[in-house]
């Protein structure tokens, strides 16, 4: 079968952790690696890396395909979406590229769940697989392990085989009294978003049920184009953007699932969790004896029942209970536990104030490294500039700002108009305002630089570029 991760999803209510730049499906929340990797890694037993596919936004995919890269993922196997239009129209995406593989099974996952026993999940697929073969629409269901609100379930119905059954229904987040209820009927699962479909199947059902999405991206293989510069991906060129920005937003479950007669369900009791607020941290990660998840940095005191995290600085935290408490460099949440799925309204509320916070950390990646932002007030701007081994930035020029770098470490190559230069640590340059200029890592080290900017608009906006490794040069 071939394997497609959706990778769009925001992850809003894992702020201040997950932000517009970076969403939760690339962070670290349940281990060494992120929730991507972990996607990832858990299908390579069962689907070979060069039949796994990623669909995720434009923003994401230099970051979504260097995560994904020393798992021996090919980035032409990265379809990158201009705007987020929920599911449905992701998947239809992936399904008109494989059209001409109308028998092939697709296999749909989010890129932002955790599996706690991949092998439970490998057999269900196999199940699933041979049900998708057979024309139906097959969705996992996962064995509830408590009345949860927070979680879709599928009412399965008549018995297919003596592991799959046709759905009879699916119900929305129930109250407590009503989950409990399909507890105990025992014949109801959790939705965990994860398909299986024949590639006609889909397609069929798409044309059927939502034939605005169907037919706007019949054709649309013609306008996937490689993205440029190395390791390139695949994007929509200029009326490709035009044609998925105009598509209805819909998810796959709305829009095909409640409305096709071909749906099955594979019942799974693999240890499921789809990390959807900061709550989930208690079924992913361990508790002290008090109930407490902690970050090393924390230090507490008749603390009990709390999730407190931190990044780079320390938290002293005394008489808690039952508390979220979530720290970064630029933003801290608190707020009771119980109340952790409206993280999600305080975000857009916060937006609504055009707070840089809910979009970019101070630490921004890019493809050639990242930068940090040290400090900023009227006039100028301190940052710290990290760029990898062999990477360079692009051939650019900026109109309201002038820098000044230093080099803390390794060895870079300065251009700046006609002049080409070698700085090494500890010396510095000046480049005018509105000269076209170029940093280049020239060592096998990381590059470390101290950038200050000076100028009366400083932001990310005043840069226009002229020639890019990364294929973000201007027309």
């Amino acid at each position: 079968m071939i394997g497609i991760i959706l990778a769009g999803g925001s992850g809003v209510r894992f702020w201040p952790w997950s932000r517009e730049s970076l969403p939760k499906q690339l962070l670290k929340i349940s281990g060494e690696n992120t929730l991507i990797q972990e996607t990832l890694k858990r299908l390579l037993p069962i689907i070979p890396i060069e039949n796994i596919w990623v669909v995720t936004n434009e923003k994401h995919a230099f970051k979504t395909r260097d995560q994904l890269k020393h798992f021996g993922f090919d980035p032409q196997n990265l379809l990158a979406e201009p705007v987020g239009k929920n599911t449905a129209p992701a998947i239809a995406l992936a399904a008109e590229w494989f059209k001409n593989r109308k028998d092939e099974v697709l296999a749909i996952f989010p890129a932002d769940h955790t599996i706690k026993d991949p092998e439970t999940l490998h057999t269900a697929l196999k199940q699933g697989e041979a049900i998708a073969a057979q024309g139906y629409l097959v969705t996992l269901g996962i064995r509830p392990a408590r009345p949860e609100t927070g979680y879709g379930y599928i009412k399965s119905g008549a018995s297919l085989t003596d592991f799959a059954f046709q759905v009879e229904r699916f119900v929305e987040k129930p109250d407590l009294s009503t989950a409990k209820k399909f507890i105990e009927a025992g014949d109801y699962y959790w939705n965990g978003g994860i398909f299986l479909w024949q590639v006609a199947t889909i397609r069929a059902e798409l044309q059927r049920h939502l034939p605005d999405i169907f037919n706007g991206l019949d054709g649309i293989n013609s306008h996937l184009i490689d993205s440029g510069g190395h390791r390139p991906y695949r994007v929509l060129d200029t009326q490709g953007h035009e044609i998925y920005e105009s598509l209805p937003s819909i998810s796959i479950d709305y829009g095909i699932m409640e409305k096709s007669d071909k749906v099955a369900v594979v019942p799974t009791a693999m240890q499921w969790s789809d990390v959807g607020c900061w709550n989930a941290l208690e079924e992913i990660l361990v508790s002290d004896a008090q109930g407490n998840i902690l970050s090393p940095d924390v230090f507490q005191l008749d603390c009990s029942g709390s999730i407190i995290k931190c990044d780079g600085r320390m938290i002293a935290a005394l008489g808690l209970k039952d508390l979220i408490v979530i720290d970064t460099p630029d933003a801290l949440l608190v707020c009771p536990k119980d109340r952790a799925q409206e993280v999600k309204q305080l975000v857009e509320l916060i937006k609504t104030h055009d707070r840089e916070e809910t979009k970019t950390h101070t630490t921004v990646d890019k493809p050639w490294g990242s930068y940090t932002v040290l400090e900023q007030k009227d006039g100028y701007l301190l940052k710290r500039i990290d760029v990898l081994p062999g990477e360079r930035l692009s051939l650019q020029s900026h109109q309201h700002r002038s820098e000044h770098w230093v080099v803390t470490a390794g060895r870079a190559e300065v251009q700046c108009d006609d002049k080409t230069f070698i700085l090494e640590t500890n010396q510095a340059t000046f480049i005018p305002k509105g000269s076209r200029h170029r940093l280049s890592n020239v060592g096998d080290t990381l590059l470390v630089l101290i950038e200050t900017q000076i100028g009366d608009i400083l932001d990310e906006n005043d840069i226009t570029r002229y020639n890019d490794l990364y294929g973000r040069a201007q027309a």
